[in-house]
């Protein structure tokens, strides 16, 4: 690889990279991150709003990016579903907080 090559890899690539490098450390860690974030959006949903459909957003956002974890899908799958799990949970966490 060549010094062009190097510095044109972008964030995302050079996570991914990072991750086939390290699957299985990372996804633990990933994991337990997005578990207990996705945790706390279902919690401050049913105790703040009373609202299952919150809960049930949180829950099956979160479970979907463990499912591709543990069935040790290609890095980007692994990626993509824990950045959205992320993003949507702390999406419901500000909504339940504004609302």
């Amino acid at each position: 690889m060549n010094t062009s090559q190097k510095t044109t890899n972008s964030w995302y690539q050079k996570q991914v990279i990072d991750f086939e490098a390290n699957r299985y450390g990372a996804m633990t860690l990933m994991m337990t991150l997005q578990s207990c974030w996705g945790s706390v959006a279902a919690m401050f949903g049913l105790l703040l709003l009373e609202s299952y459909v919150v809960l049930g957003i949180a829950a099956v956002v979160t479970l979907s990016s463990n499912a591709v974890f543990i069935a040790q899908s290609p890095a980007k799958w692994c990626l993509n579903t824990f950045f959205v799990s992320i993003g949507v949970n702390a999406l419901l966490l500000l909504l339940t907080f504004i609302i």
